[in-house]
């Protein structure tokens, strides 16, 4: 990719989470994300269709970001493979939860979870056949990549490091039922 679409396209992100700090996405306007990115909106719309598009775009990323990350760990290795599975999970909420709070304020805040839920199972399920799709998987999963969530989310003061220690413990607990 061109340098210059690299540098345009960062400063269409920074731009747009500059604002959504601010205000929902439905009071942004292609208008103002292009000024304060110092592009025309011509510009924006060789890349995006609208705002919308642009977040969207942004949360697959985000959720990319966060599959890729825990792709490397081969499940049937055993509970050390698990443990690591969950401690990178959990490293990747506290990495990119200033992203995550901005885009995902307001109306939006479950969006991404639910989202990052599904992905995450539909990878496991996929890849790994030999761990069964059944009902106590699903809800392993659920309570450990929702838990860690808002556990991260609702506990901001608390050190990062307790928060991954913490919810990798109750993880492997929930493995061994």
């Amino acid at each position: 990719m061109d340098l210059r679409v690299k540098r345009t396209l960062k400063s269409i992100k920074e731009a747009f989470y500059q604002l959504r700090k601010k205000k929902p996405i439905k009071r942004i306007s292609v208008k103002e994300l292009s000024e304060l990115a110092m592009i025309n909106k011509a510009t924006f719309y060789l890349h995006y269709k609208d705002v919308y598009d642009l977040s969207d775009k942004l949360e697959n990323e985000l959720i990319s970001s966060v599959i890729d990350s825990v792709k490397k760990y081969d499940l049937r290795q055993g509970k050390m493979e698990f443990r690591l599975f969950a401690e990178n999970l959990s490293r990747e909420l506290v990495a990119h939860s200033k992203e995550i709070g901005i885009l995902f304020s307001g109306y939006d805040n479950n969006r991404f979870i639910n989202h990052l839920e599904d992905k995450i199972k539909e990878y496991i399920f996929m890849t790994y056949p030999n761990i069964p799709n059944n009902n106590e998987i699903n809800i392993i999963l659920t309570l450990f990549i929702q838990g860690s969530y808002y556990a991260h989310i609702r506990n901001t003061s608390i050190n990062p490091e307790i928060l991954i220690a913490t919810t990798t413990q109750i993880f492997m607990r929930l493995i061994d039922v």
